[in-house]
């Protein structure tokens, strides 16, 4: 693998790590906005569903988005660079 491809893998991973550390502001942001708004007093019992909802689903989504940026990604690459390097030699040997 050369320096070119090498920086271009870099830079992949890094944009996702950035992605997902934006993602994971976004969500505490907006979940305690959620609850501060949870203790005005409205009709409490329907929007805690609702809050718990959210929260439970983002929850999973954003577990979700910190293996695949952080855990999966470089196992992914690696495996895809092995891949392609494979497919180049097998190319080359045609011709």
């Amino acid at each position: 693998m050369n320096d070119i491809e090498n920086n271009n893998l870099v830079l992949k991973t890094a944009k996702k790590r950035v992605a997902f550390k934006k993602h994971l502001t976004l969500y505490i942001l907006i979940n305690l906005m959620l609850w501060i708004v949870y203790f005005i007093p409205l009709d409490r019992e329907t929007f805690l569903y609702i809050l718990l909802g959210i929260l439970s689903t983002w929850t999973i989504v954003i577990i979700a988005h910190y293996f695949f940026a952080m855990k999966w990604n470089k196992k992914m690459l690696d495996k895809e660079v092995e891949s392609l390097l494979q497919k180049q030699e097998k190319d080359e040997m045609i011709e």
